[in-house]
């Protein structure tokens, strides 16, 4: 019982001190690596901006809303890496963090007579408001060589660091899609299903934007997927891409349009323009997409929707014209016909005779003479009448000499009524009188 119950104590007494042991020399691992960089054996720098060694950090540094901003986080060591730095995570409001470039810069340095092994990591940052923002505290782990000989593996940790953002230009506003580069590239290209466009047939748009210093979800949409009475459109997924190479960021934003041509005539689509700002330059930049003109073919189905307006109105215009000749043949049948119609028949027919008589008859009813000379005194009426008489057969001097006759009954129509005046004046002084 004895010896049982010394056996149970002795097993958990060394189980006891291997735990201890293993948290000791965790701990000693652990304190290592802030030992290593204490003695300036490890060295962790953090700054954003230019790729500098030895960054300002007395002065905030200031960027453009939506500008590509690069985080850089450098571990070096007088010694040498033995295995692979990774960077913790990092989550900073309003502001878009990735890093693009999966591989640090290696490089080596001298130091106070020491070769400095040199790692430099980018991560992009995109701000997307105006405003101060913090970079927080970012975990490195690091395995490096002692001066022991042996390997040292650790966490350390980056010291917060503040930017500024604003808006770059009073013409941006957020009703208006806007991004920040520095070099901007454009290209479309257009294709259609037939050469000789008809109704049905389709245009396809392709319109591609390549950007340095920036991200591919910050580019605004280029095409409009709106349709019209003159087409429908449908889109394929957009194509967003981000590469770099060498420490050059490039994203581009890839966007098609299917326009199928619903009439004929001349069908327009229409141009778009976008707005940039070159944070190299610190301009405001104003892409356009150049829209196009088509001409297009009608169907019948397509001819009779396109113009069933105007169709649906000739239709009645000729209608109701057709009605009124019908009612009009209808009455004339038991009346005479109008006597301009009669006098221009008759002309037509070149009875030349029967138009003087016609003529004169016109002058009786409008003016109550029988003598053309006395209608009228003036030179011009003497002229036509003259020629008249002397035989002369015209369509358009008997034209004329009709017109000049019905412009005389107008005119004696409007001095009729004050030539009834004064009689009404003498009825009224009699009237007068009387009482």
């Amino acid at each position: 019982m004895n010896v049982s119950l010394k056996c149970c104590l002795s097993s958990g007494l060394v189980w006891l001190l291997m735990s201890v042991a293993i948290m000791a020399s965790s701990v000693a691992r652990a304190q290592d690596i802030l030992d290593l960089e204490r003695s300036h054996d490890v060295e962790l720098l953090v700054w954003v901006g230019k790729p500098v060694k030895e960054p300002n950090r007395s002065k905030t540094p200031q960027f453009s809303v939506n500008e590509q901003v690069i985080l850089y986080i450098e571990v070096a060591t007088p010694r040498w890496f033995t295995g692979g730095t990774r960077i913790g995570s990092i989550e900073i409001p309003n502001v878009i963090v990735k890093q693009r470039n999966q591989l640090a810069t290696n490089y080596t340095e001298k130091k106070l007579g020491k070769t400095w092994s040199r790692q430099r990591w980018e991560v992009t940052l995109y701000p997307q408001s105006s405003g101060k923002f913090v970079v927080p505290s970012i975990p490195v782990r690091i395995q490096v060589s002692a001066p022991n000989g042996e390997k040292v593996t650790g966490t350390l940790y980056t010291k917060p660091i503040h930017f500024l953002a604003s808006v770059p230009s009073g013409l941006l506003s957020d009703n208006t899609p806007w991004f920040t580069a520095t070099d901007v590239k454009l290209k479309q290209n257009w294709s259609t299903s037939h050469e000789d466009l008809k109704v049905g047939d389709v245009i396809t748009r392709s319109v591609a934007i390549d950007v340095k210093d920036s991200l591919s979800v910050l580019l605004p949409e280029l095409l409009s997927k709106q349709a019209t009475p003159q087409y429908q459109t449908y889109s394929k997924p957009n194509t967003l891409t981000d590469t770099q190479t060498r420490g050059n960021y490039q994203s581009s934003r890839i966007e098609e349009v299917v326009y199928v041509l619903q009439q004929g005539g001349e069908v327009r689509i229409p141009e778009y323009r976008f707005q940039w700002w070159n944070s190299k330059t610190k301009q405001l930049e104003t892409e356009v997409v150049a829209g196009k003109m088509f001409t297009v073919k009608h169907t019948l189905k397509s001819f009779l929707l396109a113009y069933a307006w105007w169709l649906w109105a000739s239709v009645t215009l000729i209608s109701a014209i057709i009605i009124v000749a019908i009612i009009a043949r209808r009455y004339y049948r038991a009346h005479p016909m109008p006597s301009w119609w009669v006098f221009h028949k008759t002309l037509r027919q070149q009875h030349w005779a029967v138009a003087r008589t016609l003529l004169y008859k016109h002058l009786w009813i409008n003016t109550n003479k029988l003598e053309l000379t006395k209608a009228d005194s003036s030179d011009n009426w003497q002229t036509l009448s003259g020629r008249l008489q002397g035989g002369y057969q015209d369509k358009r001097l008997f034209k004329s000499l009709w017109k000049a006759i019905s412009r005389m009954k107008s005119a004696r129509q409007r001095l009729a009524f004050p030539k009834a005046l004064p009689k009404l004046s003498q009825k009224l002084v009699s009237h007068r009188d009387d009482e």
